[in-house]
């Protein structure tokens, strides 16, 4: 009783690479094309701490909202120096931004952002 082989043949898996103007994501009605710029706004109290990290970081990529890391990193100068055997560089503290009901950011919709907006598309609504 030895092990006969198998008769399947598995092909490897070759994705499809597609250019990002021609990849097309749905949310909800709205179709959102890759490349274009879109209006968020968050609609409702961000229950989930997932969520909102998740948006955190897509509002980040508003210049208008990460101004006031980019005006604290414009007069920060980094100093290298050796701590611990290791180089070490002071960078700014990040800031959190009030994620309230109503806050709105413009970004750039490339396929992980509209993957992660679908991701919270229960707290936001797309303009």
């Amino acid at each position: 009783m030895g092990i006969k082989p198998c008769n399947l043949h598995i092909r490897p898996f070759a994705p499809t690479i597609l250019a990002p103007e021609k990849l097309e994501f749905y949310m909800a009605d709205l179709k959102i094309k890759a490349g274009s710029t879109v209006r968020v706004k968050i609609t409702k109290h961000i229950a989930r701490e997932g969520a909102k990290k998740t948006l955190e970081r897509l509002f980040m990529k508003d210049k208008k909202l990460a101004k006031p890391l980019a005006d604290r990193a414009a007069n920060f100068r980094e100093q290298p120096k050796r701590r611990g055997g290791q180089i070490w560089t002071k960078r700014p503290n990040k800031i959190h931004l009030d994620l309230a009901r109503g806050t709105e950011a413009t970004i750039k919709a490339t396929p992980q952002a509209i993957k992660d907006l679908n991701s919270v598309a229960s707290f936001i609504e797309v303009a």
